[in-house]
């Protein structure tokens, strides 16, 4: 598998899509790091880690949906996918290190961006923050972008079932609208993206979360039959005599 995992990253390194979603992560940040300089002392640390987060936590399926199927189409677009299937390994541990370096660099850049975006804010308004404050901050953050790059096999079996990276984009993009249409509802426990804003958010503002151990156990349970539903659907993929 290590070997398999460095092939994955040599590729990652040559993507160049990958510098476009290393900018759009901070879009979020340099946004309200603007606000931040005109409003002064208008804004506080409250308003500024929710308007961050808020938005990155919108923006970041999109991109993990567009980056993870463009990965893994790409070795269609390439017609690299036999060569790259043939190797003398099980097809689903290739796929597996596909999944697993797309799961890292995106925890890279997302983690990049919350110690940026953190570090920001508690220069700024840390002698106004008391320690119990400031660490919900990274956890809440931190299980948002956890939670939310366990979606990658999805995006991956859209990918390998459709190969057109326009079928993968306006995935990403209704996951999006899916997400904000459900988001405000119990019934987002239905949907991965809304029910992680949800659970996460709660972290740092009960009120924004579920209002019972049930609702979240019961999103969690649906989270995590989306992600093997599509992890059995690339199983199956991998086993296919024709790709």
């Amino acid at each position: 598998m290590n070997l398999l995992l460095r092939n994955e990253f040599m590729k990652l390194k040559r993507l160049k899509s990958l510098y476009v979603i290393f900018f759009l992560s901070f879009l979020p940040f340099i946004i309200n790091g603007i606000g931040l300089l005109s409003m002064g002392g208008e804004q506080t640390w409250t308003k500024f880690y929710m308007f961050v987060f808020n938005q990155y936590s919108v923006l970041f399926p999109t991109v993990i949906f567009i980056f993870s199927g463009f990965y893994f189409y790409l070795e269609f677009k390439n017609k690299t996918v036999l060569n790259w299937m043939s190797y003398p390994y099980p097809r689903f541990k290739l796929i597996m290190s596909k999944l697993i370096a797309a799961f890292v660099v995106l925890f890279v850049i997302s983690a990049i961006n919350h110690i940026i975006h953190l570090g920001t804010l508690f220069a700024v308004y840390g002698s106004s923050m008391n320690a119990s404050e400031f660490w919900k901050l990274p956890l809440t953050s931190f299980t948002s972008t956890t939670l939310s790059l366990l979606t990658i096999p999805v995006a991956a079996l859209i990918a390998f079932v459709s190969r057109n990276i326009i079928v993968v984009m306006v995935s990403g993009v209704a996951a999006f609208m899916v997400m904000t249409i459900l988001l405000a509802s119990n019934v987002s426990i239905a949907f991965p993206f809304s029910f992680i804003y949800r659970f996460s958010i709660q972290i740092v503002e009960q009120s924004m979360g579920y209002s019972s151990l049930l609702l979240s156990a019961s999103g969690a349970i649906i989270m995590f039959a989306y992600v093997a539903i599509s992890l059995a659907g690339l199983y199956v993929y991998s086993h296919k005599t024709r790709m």
